[in-house]
């Protein structure tokens, strides 16, 4: 029987932007996206977060040119009833008791708060770590969300890469995304790969104290319509895509898998609907 886990979502920050350029399908108009991150409490490791969303470090790593590009892009708010302290303390917990985090990926909305936890270790999938780490320009680091400013003292001897951890089949249902990285060793969280949005970005999968099958989908797509309904993003973001056609592939195995298995919770990371009606007891549908 799969080990649960304690699953607690936080909007930590959002940012506005078209609607439009994350569905095709969606409206002209500026809406908000919410900063999704995930406190999960296991019952022997305690407290552990995946992503972190945005913190006030976003503001100082884009006060130069070019990452000021980024900010202009999407403009962040942070309220001080949604920091990531903030919302650890209504749980119980402190950042310094945070000694694990799972990173999907390096862009700022999922990584800002990396430097607030100063007892952690970090996990991610080696091509993501490859990409924020390159010699490439700071332009073209800006271009695909990358603001290595964001990352914290020591990071390389505090990271962990996922592909280390003991490699597991999943159920039939799961087939599409792979073999998964066992994080502890009883089969609670289970890091997948969801190529595409950035070079290594990962997801989880873990069931939780409710007994749903959850799926943590970060940017594999933005939103429950999205997947749904297969709808990619506006072709403009190619431009800062890591590869448009494995993203299609990785949403059109959402797609399927959410519309063959409603009783799952896919949770993107930007989504305000999925995170209520996870909130709320339902499902994907």
């Amino acid at each position: 029987m799969t080990t649960r886990v304690q699953l607690h979502l936080m909007q930590v920050g959002s940012c506005r932007h078209c609607e439009r350029v994350a569905n095709r399908n969606g409206r002209w108009k500026l809406v908000e996206f919410p900063s999704i991150a995930a406190l999960i409490v296991h019952p022997q490791a305690g407290p552990v977060l995946f992503d972190t969303g945005y913190a006030d470090h976003f503001e100082t790593a884009t006060t130069p040119f070019p990452e000021r590009l980024y900010r202009w892009a999407t403009p962040v708010q942070l309220p001080p009833e949604q920091t990531l302290e903030t919302q650890l303390r209504s749980s119980g917990y402190a950042l310094t008791d945070i000694r694990l985090c799972l990173i999907s990926h390096f862009h700022a909305d999922h990584a800002a708060g990396m430097r607030d936890l100063p007892n952690a270790r970090f996990i991610a999938m080696d091509a993501e770590v490859s990409s924020v780490l390159s010699t490439r320009s700071r332009f073209a680091l800006t271009r695909h969300g990358l603001l290595p400013g964001l990352l914290p003292d020591q990071f390389r001897q505090r990271l962990t890469i996922t592909e280390s951890y003991p490699q597991r089949a999943l159920p039939a249902h799961w087939s599409d995304f792979g073999t998964a990285f066992d994080i502890f060793g009883d089969g609670s969280v289970m890091a997948v790969r969801l190529p595409g949005h950035s070079a290594g970005q990962m997801g989880i999968i873990l069931r939780d104290q409710q007994d749903r099958e959850v799926f943590l989908c970060a940017d594999a797509c933005w939103s429950r319509a999205a997947w749904q309904q297969a709808s990619m993003p506006s072709s403009l973001t190619r431009l800062v895509m890591h590869d448009w056609h494995q993203y299609r592939q990785t949403l059109q195995n959402l797609h399927l898998l959410g519309n063959r298995h409603p009783e799952i919770a896919l949770l993107p990371s930007h989504c305000t609907e999925s995170l209520q009606a996870y909130r709320d007891g339902g499902s994907s549908c």
